[in-house]
């Protein structure tokens, strides 16, 4: 079964899909694979069935526990299954199985939460955290700009490199973003102005490695020239993990709550607010399916009903008074 989920995970490194993605497979697929073999004996793909499938997502949500004890969501439940549909789909493909058992294997709809969304004078402050006295914090500060004027996704800008970024035409190329696909996204003069800043007063000293070790007894380092946009101290790409890190320091900073994903959610939900289109929202944002977009809506349907509501008391303490 193991040398089964390997050459999966190989495929879809071929197919060029995200880490993220093949890991979250590689990890349910593995997760099923133990229960099978442990809980029903069962050590071959092709002796699986549908009984076993609803047998693993009652366990899931009955049993299992994360590494810190909180049970499963449904939304992960219905994460696993959609990644254990799409194996025995591609075992189907590949012959390697003559039914798909996790076919009509079906989850109760779950509601989707609307995403949290900070108002603009709290993004604002979160942006203006960072000291841009030095350049951690100019980085930082540009980084954050980046993110909120195009809502490009956290893994789209750690990928980023040199020659995506257009200053002149205000704008960045994103590729291979969700579903493998390219994407122009517009860049505002405000995101510009900070990048221009970092490109020119921050990069050379991050690609020098002139802060790697700083205040500690240095030792020579050969740094390796990188085409990436955003550098860590030691001259290379800053990292998934680095930047969520560092936005999850700054939201705490002043108050507040935030992820890079943040960001994406900010950016939509103030253009819906100011009237943008939410098919030009949806292009920006690379989702291929309107629906998904139109979850914001929601978000705006709540500040009308508290527009309403306001306009309402000041209409009756009118009233009161005459």
């Amino acid at each position: 079964m193991e040398k089964a989920v390997a050459a999966y995970i190989a495929d879809l490194e071929a197919r060029r899909f995200s880490l993220s993605h093949r890991s979250h497979s590689e990890y349910t697929v593995s997760l099923l694979a133990n229960w099978l073999s442990e809980a029903r004996g069962v050590t071959d793909w092709r002796e699986v069935t549908e009984s076993h499938l609803r047998g693993f997502l009652i366990y899931a949500e009955r049993d299992h526990r994360s590494p810190q004890g909180r049970p499963v969501s449904a939304g992960t439940r219905k994460q696993w299954l959609t990644a254990i549909r799409n194996f025995f789909a591609w075992l189907r493909r590949r012959g390697r199985i003559i039914h798909n058992p996790a076919e009509p294997v079906t989850l109760p709809k779950v509601d989707r939460r609307l995403p949290h969304v900070l108002n603009e004078e709290e993004i604002a402050r979160l942006i203006e955290t960072p000291d841009i006295s030095t350049v951690i914090g100019l980085r930082d500060r540009a980084l954050m700009e980046v993110l909120y004027a195009t809502g490009i996704r956290h893994g789209e800008a750690c990928r980023l490199n040199l020659y995506e970024v257009d200053l002149r035409a205000q704008r960045v190329i994103v590729r291979e973003g969700k579903g493998g696909k390219d994407r122009v996204a517009p860049l505002t003069e405000n995101a510009c102005h900070w990048l221009r800043r970092y490109l020119s007063e921050s990069r050379p000293d991050l690609a020098g490695g002139r802060l790697w070790g700083k205040g500690r007894s240095r030792k020579p380092r050969v740094v390796v020239a990188s085409l990436a946009l955003w550098l860590s101290v030691t001259g290379r790409r800053y990292s998934y993990q680095m930047v969520a890190q560092i936005i999850r320091e700054y939201a705490e900073e002043c108050g507040l709550k935030a992820t890079p994903h943040t960001f994406r959610h900010c950016f939509a939900t103030h253009l819906l607010r100011r009237g943008a289109s939410i098919r030009y929202i949806q292009q920006l944002l690379g989702h291929d399916k309107l629906e998904t977009t139109e979850r914001y809506t929601h978000l705006t349907t709540e500040d009308l009903k508290a527009a309403i509501t306001a306009a309402h008391e000041i209409i009756a303490a009118k009233i009161v008074k005459e």
